[in-house]
């Protein structure tokens, strides 16, 4: 099963961007979980605080 969190809130992603100091691939490949670091979990918790929603796709 492949999970993704979609957020379409530019401002909200901006703002996950500077407060992280990472670029829009790295919040991109976080969200899609592609990447598990801890600050990668962080950005996920704040996206989904900030209106972001779970997709689960089965495979």
């Amino acid at each position: 099963m492949r999970k993704k969190i979609e957020l379409t809130d530019r401002d909200t992603r901006k703002r996950i961007i500077k407060t992280f100091g990472v670029s829009p691939m790295s919040l991109s490949l976080a969200l899609n979980y592609k990447r598990n670091s801890d600050v990668c979990k962080k950005m996920r918790k704040m996206a989904l605080d900030n209106g972001g929603v779970l997709l689960k796709e089965a495979n």
